[in-house]
C-alpha cells in the first residue's frame, strides 16, 4: 500500500535505528500514545467493533459469512514477510480490497484494540499497544468509521484475556455455527484442525482440502479451482493464513457461505489444556511457536476426510 511522506520518513528512521534501541524505546512510545489517546482523546474517531460474543451472535442470527483480519495481514500490507507467507504484491492488493469491501452477508472482522485494553493478559496488552503504535496508520487508512466490524478475536478469546470464565460457553456457541451441517474444511496440510478434540464432533459430515502449509498463495488458482468443486450446500471453513481471506472472498462472491476460523483449533487446544501460554500439540503445525514439522498423522478417520491435496 502507498505510504505517506511522514510514514516513509519514520520507516527509514526505524530501519536505521539499532534493534536493541528500538526494543527499549518502542514500548515506551507505544504506552505514551496509548495512554494519551485513551485518557486525553476520549472523543477521537475510532472504528466500531463488536465484542466477541456480539460477533458470534450476529453470525448465527443472520447466517453471515466472515473474514478476519489481524496483525499478520497488516504486516503483509506494510511489506513485511510472515513466517509462513512471503510478501506478495498481488496478495497485498487483494487483502486491501477485501478489508475495504462492504457486502451484504459478509462480515469483516478486525481487532477490538481501539478502546481500553485492561482486560488483556500482560503479554497481549503490550503486543496490542505496540501493534497499534506500529501499524495504526495502516489500519486507519483502510477502515471506515461509518460501519460496524466484527471482532477478529471471535476465534481467539482464551489465552489473551484475563477473564476466562465464559470461554466454555463461547466455544460451544461458536461450534453451533457448523452443528448438523455438511462442512468442507480448507486448511494447511499440517494443520489438522479438530483432530484429537471435539470441535467438529457434531457436524453432519466433514471433508478436507489440504493446501501448502507455507506460501499457499503461490498455489492460489489451483486451490480456488479445487474449492469451487464443492457443492454450495456445504459450509466452507477456512484456516489458511492470509490466503484464506482471498479465497473466502472469492468463494463468497460465487455464492458459498464461508467462515474464516484461523487459529481456532489451537486456541481450543490451549483451553482444553488450561494452558497459560501456547504449547505444541501432537500432529499440528503451529507457526507462532515455530512448530512447523509436526509428526505425521495416520488417524484413519482424518485420512478418510481428505478429498484433495494441493501441493
Amino acid at each position: 500500500m502507498k505510504k505517506s511522506l511522514l510514514q516513509s520518513i519514520l520507516q527509514k528512521i526505524r530501519q536505521r535505528t539499532p534493534l536493541a534501541i528500538r526494543h527499549k524505546i518502542g514500548p515506551v512510545i507505544a504506552f505514551v500514545l496509548y495512554y494519551f489517546n485513551i485518557y486525553f482523546r476520549p472523543n477521537r474517531q475510532r472504528p466500531k467493533v463488536l465484542s466477541v460474543n456480539e460477533t458470534i451472535d450476529l453470525i448465527i442470527e443472520k447466517n453471515l459469512s466472515i473474514i478476519r483480519f489481524g496483525d499478520g495481514e497488516i504486516s503483509l500490507l506494510d511489506g513485511i514477510d510472515l513466517g509462513f507467507q512471503k510478501q506478495d504484491a498481488q496478495l497485498a492488493a487483494r487483502l486491501e480490497q477485501i478489508l475495504q469491501s462492504n457486502l451484504d452477508g459478509l462480515l469483516i472482522c478486525i481487532p477490538g484494540m481501539w478502546e481500553k485494553l485492561n482486560g488483556l493478559e500482560d503479554y497481549a496488552f503490550w503486543f496490542s499497544m505496540h501493534h497499534l503504535y506500529r501499524y495504526g496508520h495502516v489500519w486507519k487508512s483502510l477502515l471506515s468509521y461509518d460501519r460496524l466490524y466484527g471482532n477478529m478475536n471471535m476465534t481467539r478469546f482464551y489465552l489473551a484475556f484475563k477473564d476466562k470464565s465464559g470461554c466454555q460457553n463461547t466455544f460451544q456457541k461458536l461450534f453451533f455455527i457448523w452443528e448438523g451441517k455438511d462442512v468442507a474444511l480448507i486448511e494447511g496440510a499440517k494443520s489438522r484442525l479438530g483432530v484429537g478434540n471435539d470441535m467438529f464432533s457434531r457436524v453432519k459430515s466433514l471433508h478436507r482440502i489440504l493446501c501448502p502449509p507455507e506460501n499457499a498463495f503461490d498455489k492460489y488458482e489451483a486451490i480456488k479451482n479445487e474449492a469451487a468443486k464443492i457443492g454450495k450446500d456445504k459450509l466452507i471453513l477456512l484456516s489458511l493464513g492470509p490466503t484464506a481471506k482471498v479465497l473466502a472472498y472469492d468463494l463468497f462472491l460465487l455464492g458459498y457461505r464461508v467462515i474464516d476460523i484461523g487459529h481456532l483449533d489451537m486456541e481450543y487446544e490451549m483451553f482444553l489444556r488450561k494452558a497459560e501460554k501456547q504449547e505444541k500439540v501432537k500432529y499440528k503445525y503451529f507457526n507462532e511457536i515455530h512448530e512447523r514439522n509436526p509428526d505425521d498423522c495416520v488417524d484413519p478417520r482424518y485420512l478418510s476426510q481428505i478429498i484433495a491435496i494441493i501441493k
